[in-house]
């Protein structure tokens, strides 16, 4: 197909998405205008449709995928090595990638003399904003866990609380990224970061321990207290909404946001951890 012509459909699909997009935050009176000038010249940041269509991309793929290995009633078989190197690879590269950002932001809160809360957005904290940018843009590359779960047939680990999180998570950093990469949002970015330096480490022994009854429980008898320290941190991104809403000069929008989203993990988490450790203990007693 003719470039140009792959350039013209990508043109008008653009501006379909972005005045439905645009169109939608304003009447939730979202104020994702103006565009930062420090994160406006980074790819998927200007425009809604390069992460709306990676959104749908994704969504599509996993009913579909998810649809098929259920109709097919498939079973877990041995994992092939090519996918266990696959999965150690991918989690090494969240390892890495996470420490960095969270290092990174916690060093420029540091050398802007930031508090922990009540910080607001500054143009010429420049190196901020591109480690905001980069959660950002983690958040999509994410979407292969659910990638890998489906390749390990492991639907159960395809909840919606995983597919909800992933999907939602990713535009809510857009908006911080397009409207304010910077200020109050160094903290969610930073533990979040902490976070999953903890979970993909988990996820990485896991992966290289194999099936080994007592290995796993010698290693990984920690998961709960990952769930936990997952939760900890909800809470802790909660009570920072409610300051940053009362107190900080950052945009009120996305505190707000942050206050109901922070809610709804809460919520769910809040499920998974009674059903898998609380419940589950139950019925073994």
């Amino acid at each position: 197909m003719n470039i140009s012509i792959v350039r013209s459909y990508w043109q008008h699909w653009d501006s379909v998405i972005s005045n439905i997009v645009f169109s939608w935050t304003a009447r939730l009176q979202w104020e994702v205008n103006p565009v930062s000038p420090t994160t406006a010249n980074y790819p998927a940041v200007t425009s809604p449709a390069p992460l709306v269509t990676s959104l749908l991309l994704y969504l599509v793929t996993v009913c579909l995928w998810y649809r098929s290995l259920s109709r097919l009633k498939v079973r877990r078989m041995e994992e092939p090595r090519w996918l266990t190197k696959l999965v150690i690879c991918h989690n090494v590269f969240l390892i890495v990638l996470s420490l960095y950002m969270c290092i990174g932001c916690l060093t420029e809160a540091y050398s802007n003399r930031y508090t922990l809360w009540g910080n607001g957005y500054k143009e010429e904290e420049k190196q901020l904003a591109f480690y905001i940018y980069l959660f950002y843009v983690s958040k999509i590359y994410e979407f292969f866990d659910t990638f890998i779960m489906l390749l390990k047939k492991n639907l159960r680990q395809v909840s919606f609380l995983h597919v909800y999180h992933h999907s939602t998570i990713s535009f809510i950093w857009w908006m911080i990224a397009r409207r304010a990469p910077g200020g109050d949002a160094y903290f969610s970015a930073a533990l979040n970061s902490w976070v999953h330096v903890c979970m993909y480490t988990y996820y990485l022994l896991s992966a290289t321990i194999g099936k080994d009854g007592r290995r796993r429980s010698k290693y990984l008898w920690w998961g709960r207290y990952l769930t936990q320290m997952q939760m900890f941190q909800f809470l802790c991104n909660l009570i920072q909404a409610v300051y940053c809403a009362s107190f900080s000069d950052y945009p009120k929008f996305l505190s707000k946001i942050l206050l109901f989203y922070m809610l709804s993990l809460l919520t769910l988490f809040g499920h998974f951890y009674y059903t898998k450790h609380i419940a589950a203990a139950k019925k073994v007693i």
